[in-house]
């Protein structure tokens, strides 16, 4: 494998850190390789414990702050269902009549009506102190001096929120913790009617106990004074701890927080052991709730141990260490033996490639493994099968080549004879002697082909030679004669030439006698025209000759005339073919020249006899040839 690239690269940067101690061991790098794995699958077992314990314990705390929002709708939902059962109740007009038994009967009727109403009282505020106008509780006339119920004494209707009811905290009722809720009656403007709702259903309804085991929902004001307690319905919350202080000031911290700033829901962990809440640690969610014309802000709360709420947290973040643990351990187990067993294999089997390093191929080479290593065994027991083999087959091809090399020495012995003869041959035949063959004798089938294809090469070139030698001999005695016809042929042409210039000028010679006689006989037969009136019949006899002649003169003359041209033009053609002649012989005399040129150099050469050189009758043609010789 390439070591090119960033993985190249890296890798000379391991190599260059690494010591060569822990590079020359395997089994030291594989437990080094082995402890970063672990530590590597530590820590994302460590980090992934973590992450999951985190999440698990931000789900757990979103869970209770939720619980603690439904808790206060519950309690919200409460009270508007009783507000609105007051509301409901107050328009009736028997509340305004003087009729106690009627109101009585009312109220009786009220309460049967609506579970969670418990008392009802009609308070007369005419007077200057209130008194109960008619009650299921108090006798007819009694005053609200007190008691819980002067709180309505406070209450002044026009600032009531829609001026209908008006909602009190809670207060100790006759069976219980209760709720009031007062409302005017009709369009009365003296008499108050008081619902008093028991908040025992209210209770009831909490879901903290229901959440953890030990768990449980309060309901305090912004003093911290309890108001509602889940562990106590009925009888029970006539104890001390109902209306008492919820905690310490460090206990009373998500009051405040629940209180402050948005107003929102939350949750707070770990909170300390404290008397009257939890003997343990414990996680509180709280989330705040507003009464509409009513008492002050209230915070529920909903608590729970922390062993109980993150006690799976704890157990997810426990499990998780204890798997990572055990995977690092099963892992370094499972490695530390694989690797301890691969070393193992390694070793033996370099200690096997060592002994075939020194030349002992008889080492037994076996494994039972049938993975990478069990391969690489084979592989190397393969190979040591291959070198015993490719070793004989080297002792084998060695003695062969030895008797290969003694062939070839004397084969090249032989031809190194042979070449030398040849040689010798080759180099008489450059000298000239052409006569000179080589003797094949059938030992080397390429140099008695050698020998062969000489032989016919030489016995073509000496009779080509020989021909040449002919053909030279009879292209000079043919350049001679052609040189001394043409010489001769030129010198009658200048004869010629010279006769028919003479045979010219005596016809121009005679041409100018013939015409001056021709004019002469033209003014002869002129006068005898001007006598011609006589009729003397002998006379112009005369005269018709004297024409007769004059006009054969003429053409005498045209004639001469003709005849200088054709001379002049036969002497014309006479030099032109002399001046021919003049080059054919030049022509001539250069090759009788080249031809003893090429004589004298192939009399250098030798021959068995001289050829007769011959034309083949036509281009490339196979017919009958003439001889050289004949040609002429």
């Amino acid at each position: 494998m390439s070591d090119d690239g960033p993985s190249g690269d890296l890798m000379g940067i391991v190599r260059a850190v690494v010591p060569d101690v822990i590079r020359k061991r395997f089994a030291v790098k594989f437990l080094i390789v082995l402890l970063l794995m672990g530590l590597a699958i530590g820590s994302v077992g460590m980090f992934a414990t973590a992450q999951i314990t985190d999440q698990t314990q931000e789900r757990i705390e979103n869970e209770y702050t939720s619980l603690a929002s439904q808790e206060a709708t519950i309690v919200d939902q409460w009270v508007i269902q009783n507000r609105k059962a007051t509301k409901f109740a107050s328009n009736d007009d028997v509340w305004t009549s003087q009729d106690t038994k009627e109101m009585n009967r009312a109220a009786g009727n009220l309460i049967r009506s609506e579970p969670d109403i418990s008392e009802v009282h009609v308070v007369d505020t005419s007077g200057d102190r209130l008194r109960f106008a008619a009650s299921t509780e108090f006798e007819s006339g009694e005053t609200l001096s007190g008691t819980e119920r002067d709180w309505v004494g406070d209450v002044t209707f026009d600032t009531v929120i829609g001026g209908q009811v008006a909602v009190s905290s809670v207060y100790q009722g006759a069976d219980g913790p209760v709720v009031g809720f007062a409302s005017p009656p009709g369009h009365a403007t003296d008499r108050v009617l008081l619902v008093e709702a028991s908040v025992d259903s209210l209770v009831q309804r909490f879901q903290g106990a229901e959440r953890a085991e030990g768990g449980f929902t309060q309901v305090v004001d912004g003093n911290g004074t309890v108001l509602l307690d889940e562990r106590l319905i009925g009888a029970e919350s006539r104890g001390t701890e109902l209306f008492s202080t919820y905690g310490d000031p460090q206990a009373r911290a998500p009051i405040r927080q629940a209180l402050s700033g948005d107003r929102a829901a939350g949750v707070s962990t770990r909170m300390p052991a404290q008397s009257g809440i939890l003997g343990e640690e414990y996680a509180v969610g709280y989330a705040p709730l507003s009464i509409d014309s009513g008492p002050q802000d209230w915070v529920v709360l909903v608590h729970a141990p922390t062993s109980e709420v993150f006690g799976f947290v704890q157990t997810i973040s426990e499990y998780g260490l204890v798997a990572t643990g055990l995977a690092v351990l099963l892992m370094s187990t499972i490695g530390m033996a694989l690797g301890y067993n691969t070393a193992s294999s390694i070793d033996r089997l370099t200690s096997r490639a060592e002994q075939m390093e020194q030349g002992d191929l008889d080492v037994t080479i076996r494994s039972g493994r049938i993975d990478n290593i069990g391969r690489l065994y084979a592989a190397f027991a393969s190979m040591r099968d291959s070198l015993q083999n490719q070793i004989s087959e080297a002792e084998q091809a060695r003695k062969e080549a030895e008797v290969s090399r003694a062939e070839a020495i004397e084969m090249s012995n032989y031809l190194q004879e042979r070449a030398a003869e040849y040689s010798e041959t080759m180099q008489r035949c450059a000298r000239g002697d052409l006569t000179r063959r080589m003797e094949p004798e059938g030992e080397n089938e390429s140099m008695d082909q050698i020998a062969t294809d000489f032989n016919e090469m030489m016995s073509e070139l000496e009779l080509t030679t020989g021909q040449l030698k002919t053909f030279a001999s009879q292209v000079e005695a043919g350049g001679r004669s052609v040189q001394q016809s043409a010489e001769t042929v030129r010198d009658a042409s200048e004869q010629v030439a010279d006769s028919i210039q003479k045979i010219s000028d005596d016809a121009y010679d005679q041409k100018e006698r013939l015409q001056r006689i021709s004019e002469d006989m033209d003014d002869v037969a002129a006068t005898l025209e001007s006598v011609d009136g006589e009729g003397d019949a002998a006379y112009t006899e005369s005269l018709d000759t004297v024409q007769s002649i004059a006009r054969d003169l003429d053409t005498a003359v045209d004639l001469g005339e003709e005849t200088m041209a054709e001379s002049e033009n036969v002497a014309g053609a006479a030099e032109e073919q002399a001046a021919e002649l003049n080059e054919v012989s030049s022509r001539a005399e250069e090759l009788v020249r080249y031809a003893q040129y090429l004589g004298d150099g192939l009399g250098n050469f030798e021959t068995e006899a001289e050829h007769e050189f011959v034309f083949q009758t036509g281009a490339g043609g196979t017919g009958d040839s003439d001889p050289v010789g004949d040609a002429e």
